[in-house]
């Protein structure tokens, strides 16, 4: 398949198809001028479209992918993005232990007998 049949069907530019190519991260095939992708390629940059979507960087992404006989290791993917999961689940965490210290010290501004009702 060629790069703007590719576009079409992920979604992508030609202009960012060609940039994650540059980087490294797909391996099309080139005949003569012309890059031709495989459903290998395809599944790789809607992949890699989705992981931007969450925020994962290029260059995580990049370490990420790995090849064997010219496919992806989707072995090593999955690793990766279990991993960057539980990064985002120890984020969360952090964010619900701020909430509940926003809330304790809400809660002693508003039990605090020294300060008028109207200011709280």
């Amino acid at each position: 398949m060629l790069i703007g049949a590719v576009s079409k069907q992920t979604g992508l530019s030609q202009k960012a198809i060609r940039l994650y190519e540059q980087q490294g991260l797909i391996r099309p095939q080139r005949i003569g001028r012309y890059r031709h992708f495989s459903a290998a390629d395809i599944d790789l940059l809607l992949l890699i479209r989705e992981a931007r979507a969450l925020g994962i960087p290029l260059q995580r992404l990049k370490a990420a992918i790995r090849y064997q006989n010219q496919q992806p290791d989707w072995s090593t993917l999955r690793t990766f993005l279990l991993q960057f999961r539980g990064e985002v689940e120890a984020e969360v965490m952090r964010q619900q232990q701020r909430l509940q210290q926003l809330d304790h010290c809400l809660s002693s501004i508003s039990d605090c007998p020294l300060l008028p009702a109207e200011k709280i």
